[in-house]
């Protein structure tokens, strides 16, 4: 990398670009330089380019070619570990966040964030399965896999994808799907954000819009160990239409169940009636049927009690594992000693499987796995830096010590740095075709980060 861009060569992007392009020193610097989770406020890139139009990306990865400046993507700035920021130009596509509808078909934006997709989609009778973050951006969460609380009934988000358009290291533009650039288009469903190039907009096949009808149950948090065992048995037995998963917030008295179901109204609640035999009453329960993006709205409120989605008040540490196998009753009791009284620590165990596991035409590499689990700790930027390593060591100890259950994959969105063997966690046996693809569409890696694919 250079140690200095000429000013009279950023003044020329400037010039030459729609959107901004935003420096050192600017106002509007600190703003445009930071992403979700403040663990990485201290990043300071070279410039910001705020790109209006897919020619402003195809200027700005010119540039950082020709200026030797590692690009770093960036669509809703929510990499686990910070990719989508870094010391050299950020290509900013949130501003590409146009959603237009031609019939099943929705052409989306790279910009545009899950919960507006949603919304859109909504208001034109029409359903895209994202994620449970409504200011995730579509095209990491895409590019990444994409699970979210119907995935049981529609896959990924990445399966309902028909083509992506793609700016190349090259700075060319083409467009990628089944008949034009299919080894790059294999690619885009599961490798990954920031491998291959800057995605500007993407083409999905979009659902008619069902009502969805969710279930929110509380058990007491002294039994966690019988709850995660039964909810396990439980969801085993349960129909493609309805998702599920179990949320344990070591600090609170209670473990919570949630399911959605998304077939005709009201037939989903005999299946819930079933857990709800198998534990006996729940002490809090409600059901309600709403559109798919109140539902995403509901979700993030539980999950995150501040209910700001776009910047994280906290460092976040979050590892997962992918299961192929419920987890045994010394697992469950591990989890459940580990939990107790931990107010900063957050469990989910989702439920997989259905429509999740049945397309390996694609780069994911985890149709087997039928539960995921991430976990997570929360910490406050102000609470020292002692504190801040022992939240991130006591989620690195949970993950390793449930290593001997687990099937030693991992969820790529949830990227992390202190992952061993992570190609091998995240692409299974994709790895050696994706290498190949990365060699061809990016021969000199300019779209590099620590955990690439060169």
């Amino acid at each position: 990398m250079r140690l200095a861009v000429a000013a009279a060569d950023r003044a020329a992007l400037r010039r030459r670009m729609r959107g901004e392009v935003v420096l050192p020193g600017d106002p509007g610097y600190a703003t445009a330089r930071g992403i979700a989770d403040p663990r990485f406020d201290q990043v300071r890139p070279r410039a910001v380019a705020r790109c209006s139009t897919a020619d402003d990306v195809r200027l700005a990865v010119d540039f950082a070619r020709h200026h030797r400046l590692t690009p770093h993507p960036r669509s809703g700035g929510h990499s686990f570990a910070g990719y989508s920021t870094g010391p050299g130009l950020v290509i900013d596509v949130s501003p590409l966040n146009t959603i237009t509808l031609d019939g099943a078909t929705a052409r989306i934006g790279a910009g545009s964030r899950s919960g507006q997709v949603a919304r859109v989609l909504a208001e034109h009778g029409r359903l895209l399965p994202v994620g449970v973050c409504p200011e995730v951006g579509i095209a990491g969460l895409t590019l990444g896999g994409g699970i979210g609380m119907v995935g049981r009934a529609y896959g990924l988000t990445m399966d309902n994808l028909r083509e992506a358009d793609v700016v190349l290291a090259d700075g060319s533009a083409v467009t990628c799907g089944p008949c034009a650039h299919p080894d790059l288009y294999f690619a885009l469903r599961g490798a990954g954000a920031g491998a291959f190039g800057v995605v500007t907009s993407l083409t999905f096949d979009a659902h008619p819009a069902v009502e969805l009808r969710t279930f929110v149950l509380n058990w007491p948090g002294d039994r966690v160990a019988e709850t995660v065992a039964a909810w396990q048995r439980w969801s085993l037995t349960l129909p493609d239409a309805m998702s599920t998963q179990l949320c344990v917030r070591g600090g609170l008295p209670e473990t919570l169940v949630i399911a959605w179901w998304c077939g005709s109204p009201r037939a989903g609640d005999p299946l819930v009636a079933r857990l709800v035999a198998a534990l006996g009453e729940p002490v809090a329960g409600d059901s309600y049927t709403s559109g798919y993006p109140e539902a995403i709205t509901y979700l993030w409120e539980v999950l995150r009690a501040d209910g700001d989605a776009s910047r994280a008040p906290v460092y976040t540490f979050q590892e997962d594992h992918l299961l192929t196998a419920p987890l045994p009753p010394d697992g469950v009791s591990l989890l459940a000693r580990r939990l107790t009284g931990r107010a900063d620590t957050i469990l989910i165990l989702e439920r997989q499987g259905g429509a999740l596991g049945k397309d390996p035409t694609t780069a994911w590499a985890h149709r087997g796995c039928p539960f995921a689990m991430w976990f997570w700790n929360e910490v406050s930027p102000t609470a020292g830096v002692g504190r801040v390593i022992e939240a991130r060591n006591r989620i690195v100890s949970l993950w390793q010590e449930l290593r001997p259950w687990a099937s030693g994959q991992s969820y790529q969105n949830n990227i992390s740095p202190r992952r061993p063997d992570w190609a091998r966690a995240y692409y299974g046996e994709h790895l050696h075709r994706l290498r190949a693809v990365k060699a061809h569409y990016d021969p000199h890696d300019l779209f590099h980060h620590p955990q690439g694919l060169a």
